[in-house]
């Protein structure tokens, strides 16, 4: 009695083990972005998504620096220090945006006027385009630093799965007329609006921006 049920125990248990891995299987066929597969969206569903494309192209890339301020006396110009990383990235003349916290509706635009290193910190100092705020000493100050023509796609395109360690960035690229294929991307420059694109898609190509995430379901509902 005891051989048999020994043998009972282990054939239920080797079925469950081809089970699991036939699941995994499944599951690590489900994750994959197979080359040729494609997701479709009736004229009707595209209307009530405003469907919206965008064509890979060559792009001027803004990244914002963001930071905390101080003004000086005069009202007139901001002070900010920033890290060696992101201070490499300033220059004099650049586009500031700047505004107190405690009234961000009071939008003062403002250029850099001096960038000095000092140790391990880089202190920014912008002038107002006008006098600021009466009352308010401290500025949030958005920095426009330009990384050139790249390129790009919306940032809006661009889905990202599995996490930030390891995750993979999916766009879907327009086949033909309601027919969209998902194409992992390699990303470069991250700016404001845009997205550097190193491989994945070439420039001409269509991707979908508004309405991404619907693509995106649509295409892990049907399996692919």
């Amino acid at each position: 009695m005891r051989v048999q049920t020994f043998a009972l125990l282990t054939a239920t248990a080797a079925v469950f083990l081809l089970a699991s891995a036939a699941r995994g299987q499944r599951v690590r066929d489900h994750t994959r972005l197979p080359p040729n597969r494609q997701t479709g969206v009736t004229e009707t569903q595209a209307t009530e998504l405003t469907l919206t494309l965008t064509e890979v192209t060559v792009r001027p890339i803004q990244v914002w620096i963001r930071t905390a301020g101080v003004i000086d006396r005069t009202g007139r110009s901001v002070s900010a220090t920033l890290s060696p990383a992101d201070g490499a990235r300033v220059r004099v003349g650049q586009r500031v945006r700047a505004f107190p916290p405690e009234a961000r509706s009071s939008m003062y635009q403002a250029r850099t006027t001096q960038v000095t290193s000092n140790g391990d910190r880089v202190l920014v100092t912008a002038s107002l385009s006008g006098p600021g705020r009466e009352g308010s000493q401290r500025y949030v100050m958005e920095i426009v630093t330009e990384h050139g023509d790249l390129l790009s796609v919306p940032n809006e395109a661009i889905i990202e799965t599995g996490g930030e360690s390891g995750g993979r960035r999916v766009v879907y690229v327009q086949q033909a007329q309601g027919r969209f294929q998902a194409r992992e991307v390699t990303i470069g420059v991250q700016g404001e609006l845009y997205t550097e694109i190193i491989d994945g898609v070439q420039s001409g190509d269509q991707v979908v921006t508004l309405g991404s995430f619907f693509i995106d379901a649509e295409h892990k509902l049907k399996g692919f």
